[in-house]
């Protein structure tokens, strides 16, 4: 299963390549508070992931503030660990799509290995939807 997910809203309009739709969930607003408030931020992905299961491949697509970056990061580490001060992960994965000018689309790696994943690996796996919307904060 797969879920797409933005880093901010509003910053580009960001279509995925994987179902050519325009990605409108996001960990985090247009505007951002504090952006080097990285502990903060990691609250906001935490509870932005609450029902994901951990077996889904998650795709962020990076609009920029490095800051959230890491936080979005930092919170998928900590929350598929089995336990503290391990690396025992789930199965689920990070993904992170990276805008290539060039090539004007995106381009996905591995957030552990940094390995390119070709879009053939979405279309074998199914979009994960929740069952009841998220309550906007």
């Amino acid at each position: 299963m797969m879920k797409e997910i933005a880093l901010t809203i509003g910053r580009h309009e960001i279509t995925s390549p994987i179902t050519n739709e325009v990605v409108t969930e996001s960990f985090f607003g247009r505007i951002v508070e504090d952006p080097l408030n990285v502990s903060e931020h990691m609250k906001t992905v935490r509870t932005h992931l609450k029902g994901v299961p951990l077996d889904v491949t998650i795709v962020v697509y990076v609009t920029g503030l490095t800051p959230l970056f890491q936080a979005v990061f930092a919170a998928w580490l900590d929350r598929n660990c089995n336990v503290p001060a391990t690396l025992d992960l789930h199965q689920g994965r990070l993904v992170f799509a990276h805008y290539d000018r060039d090539a004007e689309t995106y381009v996905f790696r591995d957030a552990l290995t940094g390995k390119a994943i070709h879009q053939v690996f979405f279309f074998r796996t199914t979009r994960w939807e929740p069952t009841e919307k998220p309550k906007s904060s």
